[in-house]
């Protein structure tokens, strides 16, 4: 995953997926934006991120 590339986030809690882009990546930690709405996500294991807003957790798949 790299910064500017499209990728599907996942919520979990409805699984519905929705197209975000990568805006910031530091670390174990990248930042996706979905519209106007803003998510970071933690790196939990090689190929997926987790990360939760507003009460919901979203998900990440990608290449490890």
């Amino acid at each position: 995953m790299r910064l500017d590339d499209q990728v599907t986030v996942t919520c979990t809690d409805t699984e519905k997926e929705m197209p975000g882009t990568v805006v910031r990546m530091r670390g174990e930690w990248v930042d996706v934006s979905i519209g106007e709405l803003l998510i970071s996500l933690r790196r939990a294991k090689p190929g997926l991120w987790v990360g939760s807003k507003a009460g919901m957790e979203f998900t990440i798949k990608a290449a490890a």
